[in-house]
């Protein structure tokens, strides 16, 4: 029973709300009715308002007038129907003589001129007389001649001393990788180079740039640079930007967090293998190029060994001191 009163209920109300619907959609559809009877109205009003304008009587043209029009109008046909007579083409010769004539004049004029200046005011030469001939003789022939040692050691007097060379900057190829770096907030002081070495562990030829990179994205890790196997330098990471290339680490004097002031270099070599002579060449040209920009000292350019001597043993079969003859 409270069911079916629930559901009488629920019955009623919906009548109710859809009668008020049509009671609200009759009221509006009286008020468009009504508005725009109101419209029509107006309208009616305004068009019986509205006057017919007044035209403003204007005397006719007395014939003179026509007259003097038609002679008008005919002035004007004939100045632009009848051409105007051009005018006459001068003759070649006649622009070019005027032209030719006022270059010589100005030739006339300068070379007068550079008469006046050099010629009529120099002073008068002195005359070579047969007995003023011995004396030029006796003084040419008491010319001292001196030693060619002497000479040699003027001449390297005089050279100037030899600019000193500025470093080459390397061929950089950009291969700037999505991981393994970030740039911070703020500028960053670089004061740090961290040598490393890195070969491939996936599996296949152990150089490959590919796979190298490949496996850096599986850690996501990655250095500033990376330099191949026949010194091809690559950029992988920006110089504003902290690489995780060194890890957990600390310098010798101490300071921790490596990778936030550091730039770090990967050579691709393996655990066997010593870096070719290509790989020193382009890694000096770069640490030579870093040093310049950033003022690193020779001091903290080190290997990954250094900062995390239980954890890293690389770079691998790396020269030191030959590295260090080269920078």
């Amino acid at each position: 029973m409270e069911k079916t009163n629930e559901m009488n209920e629920t019955n009623e109300k919906e009548q109710k709300k859809e009668f008020l619907k049509r009671v609200e959609i009759r009221t509006m559809q009286k008020d468009i009715t009504k508005l725009r009877k109101i419209e029509t109205e107006k309208e009616k009003e305004r068009i019986m308002g509205l006057q017919p304008k007044k035209v403003k009587w204007q005397p006719k043209e007395t014939p003179k007038k026509i007259k003097e029009k038609i002679k008008k109008h005919k002035k004007d046909l004939t100045e632009t129907l009848i051409p105007k007579p051009l005018p006459k083409k001068l003759f070649p010769l006649k622009k070019i003589l005027p032209r030719v004539i006022f270059v010589l004049i100005i030739l006339c004029v300068s070379g007068f001129v550079f008469w006046l200046i050099t010629i009529k005011n120099a002073p008068d030469k002195e005359l070579i007389t047969p007995e003023i001939i011995p004396l030029i003789e006796e003084e040419t022939e008491e010319e001292v001649i001196l030693p060619k040692e002497e000479i040699i050691e003027e001449e390297e007097e005089e050279e100037e001393p030899e600019m000193p060379k500025t470093p080459t900057v390397p061929l950089i190829n950009e291969r700037i990788l999505d991981w393994g770096s970030h740039i911070p907030a703020t500028p960053r002081t670089i004061d740090t180079i961290i040598v490393h070495s890195v070969y491939n562990a996936l599996g296949g030829d152990v150089h490959s740039l590919e796979k190298v990179i490949e496996e850096f994205k599986i850690y996501g890790v990655a250095a500033h640079y990376l330099i191949t196997r026949d010194g091809v330098l690559y950029r992988t990471a920006l110089d504003e930007a902290i690489a995780y290339h060194a890890g957990d680490s600390e310098m010798p004097d101490g300071r921790r967090d490596v990778n936030n002031f550091s730039i770090g270099i990967e050579l691709v070599n393996t655990k066997t293998e010593s870096p070719t002579e290509s790989q020193y060449q382009s890694l000096t040209q770069l640490v030579k190029h870093l040093q310049e920009q950033y003022n690193i000292p020779s001091e903290n350019i080190i290997g990954h060994k250094d900062i995390a001597p239980e954890r890293k043993t690389d770079p691998w079969n790396f020269d030191w001191e030959y590295f260090r003859s080269l920078i």
